[in-house]
């Protein structure tokens, strides 16, 4: 029996399909796009909700699943998956607001500071850990921006601040970049790895390509 898994801000649809095939049976997804969702749904035939994840709880999505027989009453699943949009630590997006105070068009370098901290999408994580916490699943899979790796949160690093935030998981997090595993592009993302205390341990792959491999 394959284990089951979810997608949490599934975009198009990219995470899902590489889970399908290293073995996983997605039961559902949720993406706020619409463009995107379409996109998802025309890719793959499990369920996948437009709903604003801040709005659509992990009981609602639980309730939804059992409804439609994707999962069984009180059933977790194997894996929690998902990359939450938080622009706010990419850095594109700092370049893109400081060239915005330069101009003048976005207050103050420390009124900059506040409106970056209180911007919630910098927080999306946080709905991402309430789905773990709901499905308590063996393992949970997070990506996001490699940014986030300089950025703090009340003067702690953001990622010791995710990692703190999964209770009952052992948590680990690596930056790869995607040319070092055979795609075409220089693309480095972060991501969490964490597993259920008395589950195997996961490890991050090793890269498979460098520079001299094209």
């Amino acid at each position: 029996m394959r284990p089951k898994a979810i997608d949490l801000f599934a975009g198009p649809g990219g995470l899902s399909l590489g889970l399908e095939e290293a073995g996983f049976d997605i039961v559902g997804a949720i993406e706020w796009d619409e463009a995107a969702g379409n996109t998802y749904r025309t890719n793959f035939d499990h369920p996948s909700l437009q709903n604003d994840i801040t709005e659509f709880g992990p009981s609602e999505f639980r309730e939804f699943l059992e409804r439609t027989s994707r999962l069984e009453r009180g059933e977790g699943v194997s894996l929690v998956a998902g990359g939450p949009p938080c622009p706010g630590f990419s850095l594109m997006g700092r370049s893109k607001i400081s060239d915005l105070i330069k101009k003048g068009e976005y207050g103050d370098s420390k009124e900059y500071r506040h409106r970056f901290i209180d911007d919630p999408r910098n927080e999306l994580f946080r709905e991402f850990v309430k789905y773990v916490e709901e499905f308590q699943p063996h393992y949970f899979l997070m990506e996001n921006v490699s940014g986030m790796t300089s950025y703090l949160l009340d003067e702690d690093p953001i990622v010791d601040v995710i990692c703190s935030s999964f209770k009952g998981y052992n948590v680990k997090w690596r930056v790869l970049d995607a040319s070092e595993f055979g795609v075409p592009q220089y693309r480095k993302r972060i991501f969490f790895l964490g597993h259920r205390e008395g589950t195997i341990e996961p490890t991050f792959p090793e890269p498979t390509h460098n520079d001299s491999s094209y």
